[in-house]
């Protein structure tokens, strides 16, 4: 019989946690490789796809993974690569549900894509060092659906914002991974807390976002109960280029609430 596991992943910049009974597995590591050469290839065919910071119109002829890229970050108003994460999440969590997935989730360096049939818990990591941190409590979802972080102070994406952490959840990782990053975008200070979600809760697909700057919270939407945990270090999906003692990283952890 099958078990539940948890499977690392290192793939060029990809730095991924799978987590599913064993056979589906592969097709989500399958997925991943496959997302990643369409994308490879557009930044090959055009490199401003790379480094444009707003909305990218795509080619005529582009393939399923840059056209969801492109349509993401266009209803956000960022650029295309600020889905890359989220987009490899969901198409792997994709590959994994049509494989016969109910139960799993793909947490690429912080941008999740999950699809659950029991309780579970997603932590929140933004305080490097603290031995806490706070959780999203998650019930069975209808389907998959996207948590994704961004911060102005932590890690290695580009943020025009200064929040601790800056969460999404949407009706996928895609984009959930452009709202994270438009909310971020937004939080200069506290005040700036009470116009972040502006137009973003008016997004088809938006469930809920949460922003903390310097202790301060904002919330909108359908945002789950929230409690508090022990930080496990082990469990952060991190790439080993950030994963010195040096990392000051923001990151999702989710596990399995166990009875």
């Amino acid at each position: 019989m099958s078990e539940f596991v948890r499977a690392k992943l290192e793939m060029g910049e990809t730095a991924a946690t799978i987590a599913a009974m064993g056979e589906h597995i592969e097709a989500a590591v399958e997925a991943i490789k496959s997302a990643r050469a369409e994308i490879e290839r557009q930044i090959r065919r055009d490199r401003f796809f790379l480094t444009t910071l707003e909305p990218y119109e795509p080619p005529e002829d582009a393939g399923r993974v840059v056209s969801r890229m492109c349509s993401a970050s266009l209803k956000a108003g960022v650029g295309p690569m600020a889905t890359v994460a989220g987009v490899i999440a969901q198409e792997a969590m994709e590959a994994m549900v049509a494989h016969g997935c109910t139960h799993g989730w793909v947490d690429n360096g912080g941008d999740v894509a999950l699809v659950l049939d029991r309780p579970a818990t997603i932590e929140v990591f933004s305080e490097p060092g603290s031995r806490t941190a706070f959780a999203l409590e998650l019930g069975p979802t209808e389907g998959i659906i996207g948590v994704c972080t961004s911060s102005g102070k932590l890690g290695h994406s580009i943020s025009f914002g200064d929040a601790d952490v800056a969460v999404a959840i949407a009706k996928d990782a895609v984009l959930a991974d452009a709202l994270a990053t438009a909310m971020g975008n937004r939080v200069r200070d506290s005040a700036s807390l009470k116009s972040c979600f502006d137009g973003i809760g008016d997004i088809d697909g938006f469930i809920g976002g949460l922003v903390m700057f310097e202790g301060a919270v904002a919330m909108r939407g359908a945002v789950p109960g929230l409690t508090e945990v022990e930080h496990n270090p082990d469990r952060l999906t991190v790439h080993p280029k950030m994963a010195g003692p040096e990392y000051t990283g923001a990151a999702n952890e989710c596990q399995e609430v166990r009875p």
